[in-house]
């Protein structure tokens, strides 16, 4: 009991007097805590869009009882409403003219709950202001559309989430490498550093095309994902968003001593971009504050354009700043790696 109590004692004062394990097992959980929590903690859990056509008792009446529930926006159009619905300005359209109602909804998820939320608040009004059930009874429309569900955004967030945790991790290869002392003995062999290192990256790009190909199929055969553009045009992107984020893990690696050390710093920039850029949720839905570090974020530009090609059918020659930005990591970041790249384990 005592030898284990000495252990336990021992352990402890190993931990206290390392600083780096003190931030990385304390300091920045409650950082990253923090972090989400005000990016996502204070926001509304329901944020939806509804449009209105028409006048007289009936739409005032409406819109007055919309306003009333938290988050939901409420517009009276003059006219316009189908086309601000399919451009994705409305979630739901309610037009009223003749003592008709024709409520106008979409294939998207937040469009059905929304149109739920209207038709409980067109009956409410029935039964306790004017006390007949049947006198307004809403017409519904749907109109199908393409990339409104909540799969066609997920879809690419996730193979752009995935695409940077296999660019991120992959320069903890070297790190074991380095630490094994295989780096220094194919640095003795007549192997140059660029075929080294070009092997790899064309290993990881094979890796990556693997992965997007598997995700699509799965969103497809699965949620029934159709993409909508050119699956071809995917590749340039999938090679400059891989590249990025290779390099961001090159870099790590070349200052980072030891794998804990790596695999802390490689949370610490994959964990803020999984919750910011976009994989899960629109930008749009981050508190304003938040947003210019969002753009920021090379998954963003990655997810984005991702989603302009399978969902909105986007050629390349209309993704210049999303390669832009991606090319402009990859530039900087490799620059980086490749200044601080070790071949052997510092010496301590």
């Amino acid at each position: 009991m005592r030898a284990y109590l000495t252990l336990v004692r021992m352990n402890l004062k190993m931990l206290f007097r390392a600083r780096d394990v003190l931030f990385w097992n304390f300091a920045f959980p409650v950082l990253f805590m923090v972090l989400i929590g005000t990016a996502f903690g204070t926001t509304p859990g329901f944020s939806a869009h509804v449009g209105v056509e028409g006048s007289g008792a009936f739409v005032s009446g409406l819109v007055q009882a919309l306003h009333h529930i938290k988050g939901m926006k409420v517009s009276v159009l003059a006219s316009g409403g189908i086309e601000a619905l399919k451009a994705g300005h409305i979630d739901v359209l309610v037009h009223s003219a003749n003592h008709h109602i024709d409520l106008y909804r979409t294939n998207a998820s937040t469009s059905q709950s929304v149109s739920s939320i209207v038709l409980g608040t067109v009956m409410s009004m029935n039964l306790q202001v004017l006390h007949q059930p049947l006198l307004f009874h809403p017409i519904v429309h749907q109109i199908s559309m393409q990339g409104t569900s909540y799969i066609d955004f997920l879809a690419p967030g996730i193979l752009g989430m995935t695409l940077m945790n296999t660019g991120l991790f992959s320069g903890t290869m070297l790190i074991t490498h380095r630490s094994q002392g295989i780096l220094r003995r194919i640095r003795g062999t007549p192997l140059s550093t660029g075929i080294f290192i070009g092997a790899r990256i064309t290993t990881q790009m094979l890796i990556a095309l693997v992965q997007a190909a598997l995700i699509l199929m799965l969103a497809r055969e699965v949620y029934h994902f159709t993409p909508v553009g050119n699956l071809w045009s995917l590749i340039p992107l999938l090679i400059i968003g891989e590249l990025a984020f290779m390099t961001i893990g090159f870099f790590i690696a070349g200052v980072a001593n030891t794998m804990e050390v790596a695999a802390a710093l490689t949370n610490i920039v994959s964990l803020p971009m999984m919750f910011l850029a976009g994989v899960f949720y629109p930008i749009s839905q981050l508190p304003r504050f938040i947003k210019p570090l969002a753009q920021i974020l090379p998954l963003r530009y990655l997810t984005s354009g991702l989603r302009a090609i399978v969902v909105h059918g986007t050629s390349l020659a209309h993704l210049g700043n999303d390669f832009m930005a991606l090319a402009m990591v990859t530039v900087v970041c490799g620059f980086l790696a490749i200044k601080f790249f070790r071949w052997e384990m510092p010496h301590v």
